[in-house]
Order: C-alpha cells, then sequence, then structure tokens
C-alpha cells in the first residue's frame, strides 16, 4: 500500500473492500492549479477563548482552499465565534478572506430560556489566490419566506438555518454553491424532519438559478447516511455523498478512538458535478497527525495507551471531536454556470 504525507497529514482511501490507500492533495493531479479542495469542518464550540484550537485549526484549514465551517459560537453578545474565524483568517495570511452568517440560531428552548450563548454562526473562509466569493451571494436560509405547509411555526424548520453561499475558481471556469448545515441533535426528535426538509432546501437553492446545478450539500447533520430520513433527499435525481459508509468521521473524547458515526459528508448530484469531481478525492483527513499545539494542562487518562488513541484524544481537546472532510474539484471541467 503506497502512502503520501501532506503537511503531516495522511488520508485514507475507502473503497468497498476498505482501505485500499493513502490520498494526499499533492497526489491527486500532476497539474495541481488546476484543482482546488472544499472542505467541511465542525469546529467544536470554535470561541476566541481556545487559542490552542485556533493555532491548531489554522494549520488544518491551510490545506483547502474554501472550508465551511460549523458550529461558531455566541458569546453571549455575538463577538467570541467571529472573533474567532477574524482571528483564524488573520493567522492564514493576506491572501485569505472569510463570511460569517448574519445572525446566530440555536434551539427553541434556548432561546425561551435566555441561553443565547449556545447559539451558533456559520462561517467560510477562503484563498483568495484560488477562490473568489460571488458578491451578494450568502445567505442564510429564510424559513418565512419557504414555508413547510406541515409546520405552523416556520422557525422550527431548522435549529440552526443552512448558510448558503457560491463561489468561482480564480483559474479556469468553475463555480459552484455550498450549502452548510449543523443539524439538530441525535437526542432530538425532530432531527429526522430537519434531514427530510434538506430536500426542500437542495431543491429551491438549484431552482433559483436552473443555468447552475453545481450545488454541495455539506456540514454536521448528526444522522448517519444509512437512515431512512435521508430517502427524500436520496430522491433528487443521481444524488450521492462522497464517503462509504464505514468512514467515521467523529471521535470519542473519553476514549480518543473513532466513533461509528458518520455524521459528516458532502452531497450532490452526480449528473450535475461528477464531471468536476476529482475521483476518489472524497475522504475523512486524519488531522490528528498534525504538528498539534496541545494544551500542557491538559492529560489523557491512564487506560489511554495507544499511540492513535491519545492524538486523537489531545486533538479532540485542542481542536474537534469532529474530523474535517475534503473534496477536490476540477476548476476547468465545468459546464454550467451561474446565469
Amino acid at each position: 500500500m503506497k502512502k503520501y504525507i501532506i503537511g503531516g497529514i495522511a488520508v485514507l482511501l475507502i473503497g468497498a473492500g476498505g482501505i485500499v490507500g493513502y490520498y494526499t492533495l499533492n497526489d491527486i493531479s500532476p497539474e495541481q492549479e488546476t484543482t482546488i479542495t472544499l472542505a467541511t469542518f465542525n469546529l467544536e464550540k470554535l470561541s476566541e477563548n481556545d487559542p490552542f484550537q485556533i493555532q491548531n485549526a489554522v494549520k488544518i484549514i491551510r490545506q483547502f482552499d474554501v472550508v465551511a465551517i460549523q458550529e461558531v459560537m455566541n458569546s453571549g453578545n455575538g463577538v467570541s465565534g467571529p472573533n474567532a474565524v477574524k482571528m483564524i483568517e488573520d493567522s492564514l495570511g493576506s491572501e485569505w478572506e472569510s463570511i460569517i452568517s448574519d445572525e446566530a440560531n440555536g434551539t427553541a428552548s434556548a432561546a425561551s430560556s435566555g441561553a443565547l450563548h449556545t447559539f451558533e454562526y456559520y462561517a467560510y473562509l477562503w484563498n483568495t489566490d484560488r477562490i473568489a466569493l460571488i458578491p451578494g451571494s450568502d445567505f442564510l436560509w429564510d424559513e418565512e419566506e419557504n414555508p413547510d405547509p406541515d409546520l405552523t411555526d416556520q422557525e422550527r424548520q431548522f435549529d440552526r438555518e443552512p448558510y448558503i453561499a457560491s463561489f468561482r475558481s480564480i483559474d479556469g471556469n468553475l463555480d459552484f454553491t455550498i450549502i452548510s448545515i449543523h443539524a439538530a441533535a441525535p437526542s432530538k426528535s425532530y432531527r429526522k424532519d430537519e434531514i427530510k426538509r434538506l430536500q426542500r432546501v437542495f431543491d429551491t437553492i438549484q431552482a433559483s438559478d436552473p443555468d447552475q446545478n453545481d450545488i454541495y450539500l455539506c456540514g454536521d447533520f448528526n444522522t448517519p447516511v444509512n437512515k431512512t430520513e435521508w430517502d427524500n433527499l436520496k430522491s433528487i435525481v443521481s444524488m450521492d455523498h462522497i464517503l462509504t459508509e464505514g468512514n467515521k468521521t467523529t471521535i470519542r473524547k473519553q476514549t480518543g478512538e473513532l466513533s461509528s458515526n458518520q455524521y459528516d459528508t458532502f452531497w450532490f448530484q452526480k449528473s450535475a458535478s461528477e464531471e468536476d469531481i476529482v475521483l476518489n478525492s472524497g475522504q475523512v483527513l486524519d488531522a490528528w497527525n498534525i504538528d498539534m499545539t496541545l494544551d500542557p494542562d491538559k492529560t489523557p487518562p491512564e487506560t489511554v495507551i495507544d499511540a492513535d488513541n491519545i492524538r486523537r484524544w489531545h486533538y479532540s481537546r485542542v481542536v474537534s471531536d469532529h474530523l474535517p472532510i475534503i473534496i477536490v474539484l476540477r476548476t476547468n471541467s465545468d459546464t454550467d454556470h451561474f446565469h
């Protein structure tokens, strides 16, 4: 089995028969400038108050060209998470930019109890040498403008309404839209309904410009991809996601082991976007293999012995309990464009 490393991160290639090799950004194409890397990353409770998380997030995000970030925390006065995004942007360098959703959102119970610090923003960060935001394209899903006939309170379509933005590549002719969401927690009875409603979101965004069908739905869905609540989305012609059912995207914080959950992925229509996607490029990053800046005050319990589990235990303390997911796109194969 051949192994490649870029930036200290090894990426597993998973096939139907299990691990088939390792993948890195430099191993995709002999002409690296003709591709861009999209990522989705739940940065657990991202806050300006955690310098270790910010430093390590920078090391990981450098590997990408554009990344959708979930769980940008609201401190109660609306600055803690957004400040952290700005600190990451500044640390990445002058060629990076970011944008944050207009408002933070959360559960109805948190709103009624005044626990606004639990509300979350979304963010996008991108490398302006490779990617440009299409001006005015970012917005939160508007529940009032897109009512669900089964609900009387449209504000309850989602705990955290999806955040949408469109981008184009600097090189080539690629343009595309990303829909990012942090779905309701697994314990919430209405989480399944949120997942079912993503079909309406996807169809609505696509119908807004029939000439542009390159749409990537991503985020932390808190729902394994084999659950029946995905059937609505799967009913869209040629809908697919980038990972196999065996891929694990979260970490058990107590033990440092990979959990059995695949909560994070990208969904897309093969009929619209397959020509743009580099074969086998959709992967989970082994981001715990970066040169992490560790918190000296945090030490794994004696029961955590395995070397990988130790690194993942530290990673879950100084980065996230989620792993970043990537997909790589060609910039010169796109056949549909914004009208």
